[in-house]
């Protein structure tokens, strides 16, 4: 079945605590599973970055609602495409942030390891748009970098 992904940019209006993204991350996954729209989210040093797939018109649907959320602004659409596969067909909602390790705390998916793995087996648009916010953030500075 042919899936539909959006990955964007945008900058938070305020810096988030670590109860905002935790809410912010149940609230995701919950209305994610329902409508079975899987992607990550990556929050760093007050910068957002996301892939969400799923079936086009839900995607679209749930984008909408991200752009009029008004924690966020400066939305840049990097990646719009149709896909073959989801990239993340297992999470609701991976997560990775850069200031603690709040992850596993809360029974998230870190996508850290995904990040780096998962881009150098096959890179693709949406793979190479996470992996470089990641290492511009600081994100992989345990990670070995890829020639």
């Amino acid at each position: 079945m042919i899936q539909y992904q959006v990955v964007y940019y945008s900058e938070a209006t305020k810096e988030f605590s670590e109860q905002e993204l935790i809410k912010l991350l149940h609230t995701a996954n919950t209305y994610n599973t329902k409508n079975n729209i899987t992607g990550c989210l990556i929050y760093a040093n007050g910068h957002f970055i996301q892939i969400l797939e799923g079936e086009q018109n839900l995607v679209r649907a749930l984008f909408e609602k991200i752009k009029q959320d008004k924690r966020h602004t400066n939305i840049i659409v990097a990646i719009e495409m149709s896909v073959s596969t989801k990239l993340f067909p297992d999470w609701a909602m991976g997560f990775k942030y850069s200031e603690r390790d709040l992850i596993r705390q809360h029974g998230l998916t870190d996508c850290a390891k995904w990040i780096y793995s998962e881009f150098n087996a096959e890179a693709s648009p949406g793979k190479e748009a996470v992996f470089n916010f990641a290492v511009r953030n600081g994100l992989m500075k345990s990670q070995v970098l890829p020639y």
